[in-house]
């Protein structure tokens, strides 16, 4: 088996774990979870690829952009889950800004090397 196999599955169980929490309505950390389960499929895929190009990073840049539009939701109408978890709030939002660097770190140094 393929090493972005074993991602896409490691992936899936993830998805499909934190499904029910965040339908039942834990949505600080389960969407966590959730949107790392996503990236790890789509880290998946590009590894049985072989390679990353710039459909990488737009997937990537996807990803963290509804992400944050669900951090967005929480802030301004998911009162109770906010309140009740406001400094997993905040750690969630600081780890959300330390991935979207790192992605945009590594996509400045593909462009640069021109190995895009």
């Amino acid at each position: 088996m393929k090493k972005g196999s074993i991602t896409i599955i490691l992936g899936c169980i993830c998805v499909f774990t934190q499904l029910l929490p965040v339908l039942h309505g834990d949505l600080v950390v389960s969407t966590f979870i959730l949107v790392g389960g996503i990236m790890w499929i789509v880290v998946g895929v590009y590894q049985n690829k072989g390679y990353h190009n710039k459909n990488y990073f737009v997937a990537m840049f996807s990803i963290i952009a509804l992400y944050w539009l669900v951090l967005l939701y929480i802030f301004l109408f998911g009162t109770d889950e906010y309140l009740e978890n406001i400094y997993a709030f905040y750690i969630l939002m600081g780890l959300s800004i330390l991935f979207s660097i790192h992605i945009s770190r590594y996509y400045i140094r593909r462009r640069k090397d021109g190995s895009l």
